[in-house]
């Protein structure tokens, strides 16, 4: 009995302790259409019964447009030139705090941002964020456009047009962007053996056109000799 008191004394320990850590919520919409803006929300909560100041990092994906606040800085990660946000903000005792910004991608397809950084500046301790995704799609009008193919865009590229994406599987339509598309094997297995049934039809036509005329010229080479 004693043992499963001193138990359930270090659970409600740890649930205590875990409770004052500082958590950080990173999260947007999951799918958007193509120069749609979006929302990135990020969501820090102090548990503590003291203010506290941290110290924000937010790298910024590529191949976007950054809408609000306008103000990045800028640095080299692994040799790629990157945009990122930096803060400093203050959240009160046991208060959840979030920071929004607003940013426009300008490519179809899934986009990754990678987890927030943060600093109490208290006691300089790191946290961080979870990192989200959320898709681009297109804005469908029936025509497959320079910067669509049948992955971004399915709705206005089907998978048997040129669009630099190889969709190898055996679906009735050939893909002229696969090598090897089996479909495609197929389509020209189908049309050589179509072709020599034509010819052989054309042969038997002409035969049947020529035999006759063949006899009818013997016949008349016997009679001619008979004549003489």
């Amino acid at each position: 009995m004693r043992k499963i008191i001193y138990l359930m004394i270090l659970m409600l320990s740890i649930n205590i302790v875990l409770a004052q850590d500082i958590e950080i919520v990173k999260e947007s919409l999951q799918e958007i259409t193509l120069n749609d803006i979006i929302d990135i929300n990020i969501h820090i909560s102090n548990p503590s019964s003291v203010e506290k100041e941290f110290t924000i990092e937010e790298v910024l994906p590529q191949d976007i447009e950054i809408i609000e606040p306008k103000q990045v800085s800028t640095k080299r990660n692994d040799a790629l030139e990157v945009k990122y946000y930096e803060w400093i903000t203050k959240v009160s005792p046991n208060s959840v705090k979030t920071i929004t910004y607003k940013i426009k991608p300008l490519s179809l397809g899934e986009y990754s941002i990678g987890s927030t950084e943060i600093i109490d500046n208290s006691d300089f301790n790191l946290y961080s964020s979870n990192t989200i995704t959320f898709k681009v799609k297109c804005s469908p009008n029936n025509k497959c456009e320079k910067n669509e193919n049948s992955l971004t865009c399915p709705e206005d590229c089907s998978t048997g047009i040129e669009d630099g994406i190889c969709n190898y599987k055996s679906d009735g339509i050939c893909d002229p962007d696969c090598e090897e598309e089996p479909d495609c094997r197929k389509s020209g297995f189908n049309i050589g053996y179509i072709l020599i049934i034509f010819l052989i039809i054309i042969f038997v036509i002409l035969l049947i056109w020529l035999l006759p005329k063949i006899f009818r010229k013997k016949d008349d080479i016997e009679e001619f000799q008979n004549n003489q």
